[in-house]
């Protein structure tokens, strides 16, 4: 009963993730294809190191985590232009490393906030 409440909760927090869920880029683990695609689940992953970023307070800087942003936008650009076929293994890595850099930014940021303010 539990499980499966757990279950629906899952399936309506990913239902929020603006994906496009096509199955060919979803990554398949154990005959289970996950419901969104390899670059947002990497992406997912990468907003893993946030907590760690905020509570240990390592002093990044914000370009850091622009820069990190780069190299998914790059794949997905040249992929969208049909300059090369990306691979699921090359989404989720640039997702993970652009998570990352996403968290960067939200600390950089929320940290410049917090020193304006007090």
């Amino acid at each position: 009963m539990i499980v499966g409440q757990i279950v629906i909760n899952l399936k309506r927090l990913i239902d929020i993730v603006p994906c496009h869920r096509m199955k060919s880029r979803s990554l398949t683990i154990k005959g289970y294809t996950l419901p969104i695609c390899a670059r947002c689940t990497g992406i997912l992953l990468g907003y893993l190191f946030f907590p760690f970023l905020f509570v240990y307070d390592l002093d990044l800087p914000l370009w850091l985590g622009i820069v990190l942003n780069f190299p998914m936008v790059l794949d997905g650009w040249t992929q969208k232009r049909k300059y090369r076929m990306s691979n699921n293994t090359l989404r989720v890595s640039t997702g993970i490393v652009s998570g990352l850099g996403q968290s960067i930014i939200i600390v950089s940021l929320s940290q410049i906030i917090i020193s304006i303010l007090l």
